[in-house]
C-alpha cells in the first residue's frame, strides 16, 4: 500500500511539473537547438554531441524557468482565463513556484556555460529578457508579442552557435536558409502570440492589461494575425526559389518541400478555426517545420 502511494505521489508531483514548465514547448526549443546545431554541422563525426544534448537542455530549463515566472505573475488574470493551471488552482504555493524558477534559470544558464562563451551571453542576455517580460508583458501592448517572438527566434540562432568555430566556414546559402528559418519561426510566433491573446481577452480586460485585441478589438487583431500567418507561409517558401534548378544543392529541397507545405497547410487552416483550436494546431504545424528545415539541411551531408 505504501509503495503505492508513493508511486501516485510520485506521478502527481510529476503531472505537475510538467504542466507548470509547459513540457510540450519546452521540448519544442529542445528540438529547435538540434535544428539550428545542423546549420553548423560539418558533416563529420557524431552530430548530436555532448554539446548539443547540453546546450538543448539548458534551453529546455530556461524556457521552463520563463513559463513558470509567468504564470507566477499572471496569477490573477488566469484565475479568469485558464482556473485550472496549477497556480491559479492552488496545486502550488507562489513561492514555491518562484523558487523552483529561480533554480531552473540558474541551472539553464550555468549549462549554458559549458558548451561556449557565446552560449552563456545568449542564454544570459534571454533570461534578462524573460525575466522583464514576465513583469511587464501585459503593459506593452504589441512589444510583448515581439519579445516572445524573438526569444522563440533566438532559440535556432542559439543552436548554431554551439559549433561557433564553423560558421566562419558557413555558406552563404546555408545561411541564408537558416536566417528563413529565423525569420518564419518569428513570424508564425507573432501570429500565435496575437491569437493567445484574443483567447484572453476576457481576464486581460478584467486586470486592464494592454493587448492587441483589448486596445483595438479582437476583429482587427484577428487580421494582424492573419496577415502575419501569411507572411510566414510565404517566407517558407524562399528555399524553393534559393535552390532550384541547382544541382547537387547544399539543402534538399525535395524533403523540406513536402514537409513545409503540410505545414503551411495546417497553418493556413489556423485561419479559419477558433482561437482556442488554431493556436494548439499552429505548435503542430511548427513542429512540422522544424523537421522540415532540419531533415533539408542534413541529409545532404549523411551518407549512404
Amino acid at each position: 500500500m505504501q509503495l503505492r502511494e508513493f508511486f501516485c505521489g510520485a506521478r502527481n508531483v510529476a503531472g505537475l511539473l510538467l504542466s507548470l514548465l509547459r513540457f510540450r514547448n519546452c521540448v519544442i526549443g529542445f528540438l529547435g537547438v538540434l535544428v539550428g546545431a545542423s546549420f553548423t554541422y560539418s558533416g563529420f563525426g557524431v552530430f548530436f554531441s555532448s554539446d548539443v544534448f547540453i546546450a538543448g537542455l539548458a534551453v529546455f530549463l530556461i524556457i521552463g524557468a520563463g513559463n513558470i515566472l509567468n504564470d507566477y505573475f499572471d496569477i490573477e488574470i488566469d484565475k479568469i482565463n485558464k482556473p485550472a493551471k496549477p497556480l491559479p488552482a492552488g496545486r502550488i504555493s507562489k513561492s514555491d513556484a518562484l523558487m523552483l524558477s529561480i533554480v531552473l534559470f540558474l541551472f539553464g544558464v550555468g549549462l549554458s556555460k559549458l558548451v561556449n562563451q557565446y552560449t552563456l551571453y545568449l542564454a544570459a542576455l534571454n533570461t534578462i529578457v524573460l525575466i522583464l517580460y514576465a513583469i511587464y508583458s501585459k503593459r506593452m501592448l504589441l512589444v510583448s508579442n515581439l519579445v516572445i517572438s524573438y526569444l522563440v527566434a533566438s532559440v535556432f540562432v542559439f543552436g548554431a552557435l554551439i559549433n561557433v568555430e564553423s560558421m566562419a566556414s558557413l555558406s552563404d546559402s546555408s545561411f541564408t536558409v537558416l536566417s528563413i528559418l529565423v525569420l518564419c519561426s518569428f513570424l508564425m510566433t507573432l501570429s500565435r502570440e496575437i491569437i493567445k491573446d484574443i483567447e484572453d481577452v476576457k481576464g486581460d480586460k478584467y486586470k486592464y492589461a494592454q493587448t492587441l485585441p483589448v486596445r483595438f478589438g479582437e476583429t482587427t487583431a484577428k487580421r494582424v494575425a492573419v496577415f502575419f500567418t501569411l507572411l510566414a507561409v510565404l517566407s517558407s517558401l524562399l528555399p524553393f526559389f534559393l535552390y532550384v534548378g541547382i544541382n547537387e544543392p547544399e539543402f534538399n529541397l525535395v524533403v523540406y518541400i513536402v514537409l513545409v507545405g503540410l505545414a503551411d497547410m495546417v497553418f493556413f487552416a489556423s485561419i479559419f478555426m477558433p482561437e482556442y483550436i488554431a493556436q494548439r494546431i499552429i505548435v503542430g504545424g511548427m513542429m512540422i517545420s522544424l523537421f522540415a528545415f532540419l531533415l533539408g539541411d542534413m541529409v545532404p551531408k549523411i551518407s549512404f
